[in-house]
């Protein structure tokens, strides 16, 4: 943080995606998918990421389908 600079706070982020054409919602999507590619593992998600079980399944599901002979979700 620069001293002649105001800090920057989460209010900021909207307008700062708009400008260089990021959607963080997106980007937020794309970190889970990449996580569950690499492990696997929906518990693993839940912690790091604090979402639910039926969110960090839906991101196992996609990346490894598979993995799985039935929808876990459907079970």
């Amino acid at each position: 943080m620069h001293v002649d600079q105001p800090a920057v706070g989460i209010s900021n982020f909207p307008a700062l995606g708009d400008r260089i054409g990021i959607n963080f919602t997106r980007l937020r999507q794309d970190r889970f998918l990449d996580k569950a590619r690499e492990t696997a593992d929906p518990v693993r998600l839940m912690r790091l990421f604090g979402i639910t079980s039926h969110t960090a399944i839906h991101y196992v599901l996609a990346a490894h389908p598979e993995c799985f002979t039935i929808d876990p979700t459907q079970a």
